[in-house]
């Protein structure tokens, strides 16, 4: 009987250890995950920024956005100093231009507590276009429907503006050049000669655009090459997840590895160079309202006009009579002005002055 008995346990144990199911040994080859491939390193995407409304989806559909809180982050351009905004001021004559890769629109503060986190920023300074800040407000239309934003609170950022992996300034030459590039993540390019105030957009793949800047990666934090009379410089700003990285690389003396990174952002240089239209320089090209604010300045600082350079003009439409001018107390018939804003160089500052088609009638903010 007891061999019996031990002859149907073990028939029970073979049977139960044979039976299917899910049960495996912790040293079955079946137990082990398998390892996964190795993924092919990428840069980190950049902050997606979507709390952020960029600049150009408001010019876009300005009353759409009418009345609606925002937050924008651009860089600070003074009077429209780059000529990003393209008209004149929505209300008054303090009114400052905003830009980011994809526009530029004028802000007005809503009171001392708007600007009490902002340092204090001269609008016809050159320099301080470099400082970027984050601005929130509603979106507000002139009676003429020119969208502008009215700020309740700004402050000051380091980095790049929302969904701009890639910003590269290149700077000299035998020109003398002052150009800037933004690359953002969706392809997007954006091009600004500083000097010529003439800009251009375009759209690459976004592909492009990660490989460029996976490229520069391995030559940030610190100078490349070395400076050259000449030379340009090519002063790199890259989103690397949440940080940003910098890097300065001097042409014409890069190793091949780091010239070969450039090369990508040089060519789109070279294109949208080929696509600006620029000023031409000579006196004789400047419309006559131009010299008519040359005159007008010439007056007012009783210089000589030949003391005074032409910085840069481009046409405007102003929204009413005022030519972007307003005086308090003054009506003024809101029809559309052709004219011109015209940026002047005298006794080591910049001015802005407005002007209408004709050089009848001038005036300087």
């Amino acid at each position: 009987m007891r061999e019996m008995i031990l002859t149907a346990m073990l028939l029970a144990i073979l049977l139960v250890s044979c039976a299917p199911g899910p049960l495996t040994s912790p040293l079955s080859p079946q137990s082990v995950p398998p390892t996964p491939p190795p993924q092919p390193q990428t840069l980190p995407s950049p902050s997606t920024g979507e709390s952020v409304t960029p600049i150009g989806d408001i010019l876009a559909d300005p009353r759409a956005y009418e009345g609606r809180e925002v937050t924008v982050v651009a860089y600070y351009r003074g009077w429209d100093l780059l000529g990003e905004a393209g008209t004149g001021p929505p209300l008054t004559r303090s009114d400052v231009a905003v830009a980011d890769a994809t526009g530029g629109i004028y802000i007005v503060f809503a009171g001392e507590e708007a600007v009490s986190g902002l340092p204090r920023l001269a609008p016809f300074d050159r320099e301080a276009t470099e400082t970027l800040l984050r601005l929130h407000g509603m979106v507000q239309l002139n009676p003429n429907g020119q969208p502008y934003i009215l700020v309740k609170k700004g402050e000051v950022m380091k980095g790049l503006p929302a969904r701009v992996l890639l910003r590269v300034r290149r700077t000299g030459g035998i020109a003398g050049m002052d150009q800037e590039l933004m690359a953002m993540a969706d392809g997007t390019l954006y091009f600004l000669d500083r000097k010529s105030r003439t800009h251009v957009r375009w759209q690459v793949d976004p592909a492009q655009v990660l490989q460029a800047a996976e490229g520069l990666r391995p030559f940030l934090d610190g100078e490349v090459g070395r400076q050259v009379p000449d030379g340009f410089a090519y002063a790199v700003t890259l989103q690397d997840g949440e940080q940003v990285r910098t890097a300065v690389f001097y042409e014409g003396t890069l190793p091949e590895e780091a010239d070969r990174a450039l090369t990508p952002v040089r060519e789109w240089f070279g294109e949208a160079m080929e696509q600006a239209s620029r000023p031409t320089p000579t006196p004789g090209a400047y419309p006559g309202a131009v010299m008519a604010a040359v005159q007008a300045l010439s007056e007012q600082l009783d210089v000589p006009p030949e003391e005074i350079t032409v910085a840069a003009w481009e046409p405007v439409d102003w929204p009413d009579t005022s030519i972007g001018c307003p005086q308090p107390g003054m009506m003024y018939a809101q029809v559309i002005v052709p004219g011109y804003v015209v940026f002047l160089e005298a006794r080591g500052e910049t001015f802005r002055v407005h002007t209408d088609r004709a050089g009848q009638r001038v005036c300087i903010p």
